[in-house]
């Protein structure tokens, strides 16, 4: 029975950070898109992307640079936030979900400022990946602490 226990804990379901392509790319395209929404995307949202894929996933910067380049390129042919955030929910759990929203935050205000229409989206993606508002405010929190803004 104990062997049993110990088998049926070790083989808990894979966490994320297990690089999956499309949730990779739902990730990144998410990410981009945060970067991009005031209209101009800078190094360190780049930089910001980068570092948050490396984080998220078990991949190594040239892998995220990599990813970043093809979402880019592919960014006339974008998915539309429901398809994407769908995506994450399916895969992700709620804390993942949170720590993505977290992310978000942080590419969000890599320029030291956050305008109107970041702040829109960040509340729709927060209600696409079905984070509350509370939970919303810790992962902004999160991301002002990690950028040294706190």
């Amino acid at each position: 029975m104990i062997e049993f226990l110990k088998n049926w804990i070790s083989t808990d379901e894979e966490h994320v950070s297990e690089c999956d392509d499309n949730l990779l790319q739902a990730i990144c395209a998410l990410l981009l898109e945060a970067a991009m929404i005031d209209g101009q995307i800078d190094d360190e949202e780049i930089e910001q992307t980068k570092h948050a894929i490396c984080s998220f996933f078990d991949v190594s910067e040239d892998q995220a640079s990599q990813m970043i380049r093809q979402v880019k390129q592919s960014a006339g042919d974008s998915q539309e936030f429901h398809s994407l955030t769908k995506q994450i929910r399916d895969k992700c759990d709620y804390e993942e979900r949170e720590y993505i929203l977290s992310l978000l935050w942080q590419i969000v205000m890599a320029d030291n400022q956050i305008d109107s229409l970041e702040s829109s989206l960040m509340r729709r993606l927060a209600g696409l990946l079905f984070v509350s508002d509370v939970d919303s405010g810790k992962a902004k929190q999160k991301a002002r602490e990690r950028l040294g803004l706190a």
